[in-house]
C-alpha cells in the first residue's frame, strides 16, 4: 500500500488498520470533545486515532499511545489555541514543538526545532507545507519505533528487497518532517508482511510485533549488522 501525498487520510488510516490488525472506536475522540478551530486534518486524525491505546507505559492520561514512541502527540485535552495558533506535538525531550494556524484547514506545520541549531533563530518557522503530508511521515515513524522488536541496521542498504524473502511493497516516498526544507526528504516506509523498514535521516530502522515475521531472509541478516533497540 502506497500512501499518496495527497489532502487526505483514508490510506493513513488503512494502514493503521491493517497493521495493528484491526480498530474499535473507541480509539478515537468523540467529536464534542474535539477542540474547535483545528485544521481538518489534525481534527481526522484525533476523531480516528486520538485515544489509540498500544499498552505502553509512560504516556499521559488520555494519550493516543500508538503516536508516543519517539515524538509525541499531545492528547486532545492539552491542545489549546495561543495567538491563533495550536501546539499538537513536541519532541520526545520537549526540545521543540510543532505548531499549526488554527481555524485553516490549510495550514502548513511551523516547528522550533532550528532553535536547537541556529544561533539567530526566531522561533517557530514553517517546516512542511502540508499537515497531510507531515502527518503521514510523523504517524509512520511512530509505528516503527512502537514496534515490539526495534532494530537498527548499520551501514548502507544498497537493496532493502535482499532483506527479504517476499517482494516489499513500497509504503511512504520522500517523506519530509521537522527537517529544513531545502535539505530534502528524510523519512521512506517500506513494508513485507508483518516488518516495516524505515529510512529516517539516512538511518534505517526494522521494526516488528511478531517473534519470527517469516518475511525475512535469515541468511542475508546474518551477514548484516544489526543492534537491537527493543524488545518488549
Amino acid at each position: 500500500m502506497l500512501l499518496k501525498d495527497t489532502d487526505q487520510l483514508d490510506d493513513l488510516k488503512a494502514f493503521l488498520i491493517s497493521w495493528y490488525g484491526g480498530y474499535d472506536s473507541a480509539y478515537g475522540v468523540p467529536e464534542d470533545e474535539i477542540p474547535a478551530g483545528l485544521p481538518k486534518a489534525l481534527h481526522e486524525l484525533y476523531a480516528f486515532a486520538g485515544r489509540w491505546k498500544d499498552g505502553s507505559e509512560g504516556h499521559l492520561e488520555n494519550a493516543p499511545e500508538i503516536f508516543q514512541h519517539q515524538d509525541c502527540l499531545y492528547p486532545v485535552e492539552r491542545l489549546k489555541i495561543d495567538k491563533g495558533r495550536v501546539t499538537f506535538l513536541e519532541e520526545n525531550q520537549a526540545n521543540w514543538t510543532c505548531q499549526v494556524e488554527a481555524g485553516n484547514n490549510h495550514s502548513p506545520v511551523y516547528c522550533d526545532e532550528c532553535l536547537l541549531w541556529q544561533d539567530n533563530a526566531e522561533g517557530h518557522i514553517i517546516v512542511n507545507d502540508s499537515l497531510y503530508h507531515f502527518l503521514k511521515s510523523f504517524c509512520l515513524q511512530e509505528v516503527v519505533f512502537g514496534c515490539k522488536h526495534l532494530y537498527t541496521l548499520e551501514g548502507e542498504i544498497d537493496h532493502i528487497q535482499m532483506l527479504f524473502d517476499e517482494p516489499i511493497e513500497e509504503v511512504w516516498l520522500n517523506g519530509y518532517y521537522t527537517g529544513p526544507k531545502e535539505e530534502g526528504p528524510t523519512h521512506t516506509f517500506y513494508r513485507c508482511g508483518d516488518v516495516l523498514v524505515m529510512e529516517r535521516y539516512g538511518d534505517y530502522w526494522l521494526g516488528y510485533n511478531c517473534d519470527s515475521p517469516a518475511a525475512l531472509n535469515d541468511d542475508v541478516l546474518s551477514s548484516i549488522k544489526l543492534r537491537k533497540i527493543s524488545s518488549n
